[in-house]
């Protein structure tokens, strides 16, 4: 027996995908009795979930269509398909496990694919909701065929190994998408990430510190744009009655303060490393650079509070990997992540994220960088 996880080709796909599945699901409600949302379903699963079935196999193409969503900890009872099953994850981290084999960590974006007869489980990691779309095909080879429940001896099995590769947490993934699509300058879909991002933990004033930080790495225009933006998903949510954690207010500095001394300590703290020795590079051939890049990006932004060093260098390097054509920086930065907490397997989640998100060329050139960074 096999089983095959493919990671998803990019936003279109899925987009398209998306737009399918939401077409079938309005025609469904509408002429399907069976057909639509279904809680907390039963004593096939343990833990809390969501059942919302698009279309069954009453509707000619004996292919059924449905949404599963877990609550941490939550997850099927072992099972099988007698035609087999796909399963792609929409949201979340996901465990999956056929019966004899290792259990496998699945992320957004990516598929699997379940053969006919294979008994198996899924579902939603310790820590962090999970959603699926799944689709059974060759209906009339039979149904579901459900079987014991999977104990926590078999749900933790390996997960020292599953906790120590450490992926970003929810509000550490807004913040990627964010910094992704600000830097890509897509905001259509900036608006769903920035309500994605408040509706996960991210509160208004982190969401501004992130937009303002990405001026001094994309621009003035890229980062007002996104601001323009934010501002309108703001005035949507409070049409809607929607009320948004302000969060921590920033902090300016005083004016009697050395900026260049407070930006030149930051700089130390955020590499590990003092800042000795005579300039070289852009900072010998264009000196003031070095005085913009101290006084105001590492002291007016950087002292700022609201954000800690990891998150705005989380915002770094999502950004500068959406831009692309800035590798040097980009190993720079990444070097910068790594010092204030994140990991190798956080990074590469990042990449994820904006391969998904933004552009899958841009996440390979990143991934190339990380590749020389672990050398």
């Amino acid at each position: 027996m096999k089983k095959s996880i493919i990671r998803v080709a990019g936003t279109s796909f899925l987009a398209i995908f998306m737009t399918i599945i939401t077409d079938a699901q309005d025609k469904s409600a509408k002429s399907k009795s069976g057909v639509g949302n279904q809680t907390d379903a039963s004593s096939h699963f343990t833990g809390n979930t969501s059942v919302k079935m698009y279309t069954d196999a009453k509707n000619g193409l004996d292919c059924s269509v449905g949404s599963v969503s877990f609550e941490p900890g939550a997850r099927t009872n072992w099972h099988s398909h007698g035609g087999g099953q796909i399963l792609l994850i929409t949201e979340g981290t996901a465990f999956y496990q056929e019966k004899g084999k290792a259990k496998q960590v699945l992320h957004q974006g990516d598929i699997v694919t379940c053969l006919a007869g294979v008994e198996h489980w899924h579902g939603a990691s310790p820590d962090q909701r999970m959603t699926h779309t799944a689709i059974g095909p060759n209906a009339d080879k039979g149904t579901v065929i459900w079987l014991g429940k999977v104990d926590d001896e078999t749900y933790l099995s390996g997960q020292t190994a599953a906790v120590t590769k450490q992926f970003l947490d929810q509000r550490q993934q807004g913040i990627a998408a964010i910094a992704a699509l600000t830097a890509k300058g897509n905001l259509p879909a900036l608006k769903f990430q920035l309500n994605k991002g408040l509706d996960t933990g991210l509160t208004v004033n982190e969401i501004k510190e992130i937009l303002v930080q990405l001026y001094a790495y994309c621009g003035f225009p890229r980062s007002l744009n996104a601001i323009n933006t934010f501002s309108t998903v703001m005035n949507e949510r409070k049409a809607k009655n929607i009320k948004d954690p302000v969060g921590t207010e920033p902090v300016d500095l005083s004016s009697n303060v050395n900026k260049y001394e407070l930006g030149k300590k930051n700089l130390e703290t955020l590499s590990g490393k003092p800042e000795t020795g005579p300039k070289a590079g852009y900072a010998a051939f264009v000196p003031v650079i070095e005085v913009f890049l101290k006084e105001h990006l590492f002291a007016d932004i950087f002292s700022r509070g609201v954000l800690s060093n990891q998150d705005r260098e989380l915002v770094t390097v999502s950004a500068l990997t959406s831009l692309g054509g800035v590798e040097a920086q980009l190993q720079s930065h990444m070097g910068l992540a790594r010092h204030n907490g994140l990991t190798t397997d956080q990074l590469s989640h990042m990449l994820d994220i904006v391969a998904d998100v933004a552009a899958i060329a841009d996440a390979d050139a990143g991934r190339k960088v990380l590749g020389n960074l672990n050398r």
